[in-house]
């Protein structure tokens, strides 16, 4: 007769003292990467090092403006570009709250809003100097589009017939010297950013064809348009 005595039972989690052990590992290395992260890191070891690899990796190393609290703040405070169903809405207002802005023409596309203002409201015939009363019309507009940050553009357009006097040689000429000063007179209102200046002549003059009246088809003609678009400004 066989007598079988019982066999111990063997633990399926290992010793317990490989516990114990990988516990005082971590434990160590926890407290030289904290030592490690309290040592100064020397900037020409920290730049041999980075050349070391990027020789090795063939690859350019790239430096990096180091970050500042005044700019960080500058960034949060700057003006955002805002959507032209709102602005469209408060020129409205502007334009029902000062007489002087009473023959602009507004029209918004998907991606702009455009601010039409008629020849007669800001120059004499065939001239770019401002008349009377200019000044305070582009100053009003100035500083509500002070106030956001969306991109805009001055256009100076023209009627097809042939500019009169003998200031400008072209009603190309005449286009963009008018865009030029209403973008000039927006800078001395306190517009602070950039304002592109271009001058269209009569090319456009074709997208008045819907208007029945020539009196009011010509007016709008000889217009300056600011446009506002639905992007930020990043020039």
């Amino acid at each position: 007769m066989t007598i079988r005595m019982p066999q111990p039972e063997t633990d399926s989690a290992g010793p317990g003292w490989l516990v114990t052990f990988a516990d005082l590992v971590a434990l160590v290395l926890a407290f030289f990467v904290m030592m490690y992260a309290t040592q100064r890191v020397e900037d020409g070891n920290w730049q041999a090092m980075i050349q070391s690899l990027s020789r090795s990796l063939k690859v350019e190393p790239t430096a990096l403006e180091a970050p500042s609290a005044s700019r960080n703040v500058a960034l949060r405070t700057q003006p955002q570009a805002i959507e032209l169903a709102y602005l469209e809405a408060l020129l409205n207002n502007v334009r029902d709250a000062e007489p002087a802005l009473a023959g602009i023409v507004m029209h918004r596309l998907e991606d702009r809003l455009i601010v039409a203002l008629p020849g007669d409201l800001l120059f004499y015939p065939g001239r770019a100097d401002p008349m009377v009363g200019a000044a305070g019309r582009i100053a009003v507009l100035a500083n509500l589009l002070r106030n956001i940050s969306n991109r805009v553009d001055v256009f100076g357009h023209t009627d097809p017939s042939p500019v009169a006097g003998h200031i400008f040689e072209s009603n190309w000429e005449l286009s963009l010297a008018r865009a030029e000063t209403v973008a000039a007179l927006m800078r001395a209102a306190g517009y602070p950013r950039p304002v592109g200046a271009f001058g269209l002549a009569d090319t456009r003059f074709e997208d008045l064809a819907a208007i029945g009246s020539l009196a009011t088809k010509l007016r709008l003609a000889r217009r300056v348009d600011i446009v506002v678009r639905s992007v930020r400004e990043r020039r």
